[in-house]
Formats: structure tokens, sequence, C-alpha cells
């Protein structure tokens, strides 16, 4: 989780410190892209991934390079931990025929797979070759060393490989591509290698990835899957900025009503198997008088057809305001959470709460008040007077930065040791006027949790969130 939070610091700097006057054109565009998911408590699982890719076209030559980690756990055990990076350099020879020289390094830690090198030389032909659409066709001869469920092997390979990429519009762009590399003196030993995959660009720097990735070893270790699929949806940065792309500036739109919503997701199977799904939601209604705050949000995680998390939370509250910074308060919420054994837990409640600080760019809250609780936990159900309390802040640090957080409780006046907490901290980096890259942090506290269930749940996870 530390190395993807790193590099999303790293390409928010990049973002930052870039501008067009300090960094003249190049052949090289340089693309990054990472995505995370975490989970502790009751659950415990994680979800990561890092890419990287480099393009340079200069007069006859091109080079390609790509690295990429993809890592999940589950309650301790790995379900995913694969590397791969790989270049390759050609040379045009006429206008659609080139040569070129690639290599390659793969290690799947699950499919048992310590390591496989390639190194080979190649002769292709762009059938298509424009401004929008590529399509070329590659085939060579290499050699591949691999250690694989303890055995190692030296073999000479066929490489044939496939690549397509198409503009489909000034912020759209499909890619695809097989790589098929058999054993040179026998065709039904080989490995394949499918991808395809969009970027939908968000602003000159940013885009939105989504991709699937297919691989088929024809002779996997002992007890291993011969074929592993990878889905993944993550945040996209371009060091040189996207072709055809300027920054427009920003636009706002006067209305009473903002509203944000969220999504994050990630799929592997095959020898590792899991999903992790984030959705979120936030609306807001203020005026002078009156303010309605509703929010959502619905967490899942499975690995190995276990689930390892699977909450949903949502609330609704009406403030009316009694002077500027006072106001009387209804609300409810709704809790459910698989793992804690919680079918349900409703909570309408009455406040009486004050803004502490009430400024354009930065709010402070605090609010109290009683409310009835109706819960079913580890299949008993009950009913019970309770007080509810929470504080809530906000803080736009700049024009391209917002925090939230809050804290919430809900106390049982009659049993002490009966009470429930929630804290949330988000972090959105503004891409675009609609557009943010989300961080968000939840953690839940339950001082009376059902039979066998830890006391504590904490997620970790990112996403691409469109305010509108």
């Amino acid at each position: 989780m530390n190395k993807s939070l790193s590099l999303l610091t790293f390409l928010s700097f990049l973002n930052l410190a870039y501008s067009e006057e300090t960094q003249p054109d190049s052949p090289w565009k340089v693309t990054g892209a990472a995505s995370l998911a975490h989970a502790s408590g009751n659950s415990d699982s994680a979800s990561h991934s890092l890419q990287l890719s480099a393009k340079y076209v200069k007069d006859k030559n091109e080079v390609f390079l790509g690295a990429d980690w993809l890592y999940s756990e589950s309650n301790g055990d790995t379900s995913t931990d694969s590397f791969r990076i790989q270049g390759q350099y050609n040379r045009q020879v006429t206008e659609r025929f080139f040569h070129g020289l690639n290599g390659s390094y793969f290690t799947d830690r699950v499919a048992d797979l310590d390591y496989r090198t390639e190194l080979g030389l190649s002769l292709g032909y762009h059938l298509i070759k424009n401004d929008n659409t590529s399509l070329s066709l590659e085939t060579g001869l290499g050699m591949a060393w691999e250690e694989q469920g303890g055995e190692s092997h030296d073999l000479v390979i066929n490489r044939f490989v496939q690549r397509f990429e198409h503009q489909l519009s000034k912020r759209a762009k499909i890619w695809q591509s097989i790589a098929f590399t058999p054993k040179f003196d026998d065709f039904n030993d080989y490995n394949l290698i499918a991808e395809a995959g969009i970027d939908t660009t968000i602003s000159e720097h940013w885009a939105l990835r989504s991709s699937i990735r297919y691989q088929y070893d024809s002779s996997p270790a002992a007890g291993r899957q011969s074929d592993d699929t990878t889905l993944l949806m993550g945040l996209s940065y371009s060091l040189g900025g996207f072709d055809d792309v300027k920054s427009t500036g920003s636009e706002s739109i006067a209305n009473s009503w903002s509203t944000a919503t969220s999504l994050g997701f990630g799929l592997n199977s095959g020898n590792s198997e899991s999903k992790t799904i984030g959705l979120s939601f936030d609306s807001s209604y203020r005026e002078s008088k009156r303010e309605v705050l509703l929010s959502s949000k619905y967490n899942f995680a499975e690995n190995d057809n276990s689930t390892d998390t699977d909450t949903l939370r949502a609330n609704a509250q009406y403030n009316h305001f009694l002077g500027e910074r006072s106001y009387l308060g209804a609300g409810l919420g709704y809790l459910r959470n698989q793992l804690s054994d919680i079918s349900y837990r409703i909570t309408p409640s009455v406040t009486l709460g004050h803004y502490l600080v009430k400024e354009d760019d930065i709010t402070l809250s605090v609010e109290a008040g009683p409310g009835v609780t109706f819960e079913k936990v580890g299949g008993i159900t009950d009913d019970y007077f309770s007080i509810s309390a929470a504080e809530k802040f906000t803080w736009s640090i700049n024009e391209n930065t917002e925090f939230k957080q809050s804290l919430s409780a809900i106390l049982d006046p009659s049993n002490s040791d009966n009470y429930s907490l929630a804290a949330d901290a988000q972090l959105n980096l503004k891409i675009s006027a609609m557009l943010s890259w989300q961080i968000a942090a939840t953690w839940t506290y339950d001082n009376a949790p059902a039979v066998d269930r830890g006391k504590d749940d904490t997620t970790v996870s990112t996403g691409i969130s469109l305010k509108f």
C-alpha cells in the first residue's frame, strides 16, 4: 500500500510542477498508473497495482518500455503477486517494415514461477499506419530462461505478436495486443498473453485507464492453473501530456445542490481469485436557513471465493438553522456489515448542532441529541434509546485539493459498554471541473460486537470521483 500511495503522491507533485514552458516537446511519452484497496479488522485484505510505460518515437527509431506490479492478499495469504518488465527497440527499414530487439522478465509467486526471462529478434510489418490507427504483426526467434515449480529450463522459442491501437476520439483511445511464444520444436508448449484496454483522457496529463489481461501457460507448475485473468481500473498520469488535449481551466456552476459519486474496481481470476468494489455517493443542498446532507458508501472484497469485506453505510440529515451557526437537525443512519454479523443497524435521531468554524474554505461543526437504535447483530434483534453525537470537518486546501473528516458515535445510556464509533477521512485531488481522484479511509468500532467478531474494521480505497 505504501508503494501505491507513494506513486500517487509523486504523480500529484509532477502535476503541480509541470509546465509547458519548462518542459519542451520530447519524443518520450511516459505514463504511470496506480490503484489500491485495503481492509483490516474482521476482514484483512489488500489489493495494489502499479503500472509504468514509456514510448519513444523519433525518425526511424521506436522504443517501448513497460513495467507493472500486481499484488493482493486475504487474511495474511497472498492471492496475487506478479511483477513484469519488458522492452523493445524497433528500427524502421521501410515505411511499413521494421526489425527489432525485444526482452522481458516476469515473475509470479502464486503461479510458482520464480522467473521467466526472454530475449529475441523480430521482423515486423505495419498493416495499418496512420495518425489515428495502427495495426502491426511481428515474428521472430528468441531464447527463454525460466524456473517454475522448482525446475529450470532453457528454451528456444518462436515469437508471434499482434498490436492494435485506435484513437476513438480526441479523448478516448483503445489498445490491444497478443503475444504467442511457443517452444521452437513444440507448438503445444507455449505461453500466451493477451491485453486490451481503453484510456479516457480527463485533462492534459490525467486519464482513466481500464484494462484486462489474460495469460495462459500450457505447462504450468504442479497444482497450478494454466490461465489467469486480471481486470484493472485506475488513474493514469502522462508526464509529457496527452496529444491534442490542452488545459481549458475549470468552470464553476452556481447551484445549491452539490453531488459527487466515486467508483473503484479490481478483478483477478485463475491461480488467484479476487475482486474489489468501492462505491460512494455524497450530496448536499445548502441555503441560508437549511441544509440537506446525503451520503452512502459500499465496499466489497472477495478472495478465493471467500468474502473479505461487505459493508454498506448510508446517512441522511436535514438541518434547520436557528441562527447564523446553530441548527436543529433530524437524521437517519443505516449500517450493514456482513463480516461483523450486523444484519442492520438503523438510527433515527434529533440533534442540536453548532458550527464552531463556518468559512468559505473551512468548516467545523459538532452536534448531539437523542434517538432510537433498531438493530440485528449476531442474529439477535434489539431496539433501545440512544444518544447520537458527531463532529464534522471540511477544508478546501487550495483550488485542486479538498479534505473531509468526520467522527460519529452512538451510545446506549442504559449500558455504558454498548456503543459504536465511526471515523471517515477523504482526500480529493481535483483533475478537472467535474473529476477528482479520491483517497478515502474508514474506521468503525463496535464495543459490543457479535460473538467471535472483532471490534474494529478499517478500509482504505482509491477511485475516480465525478462531481455534478
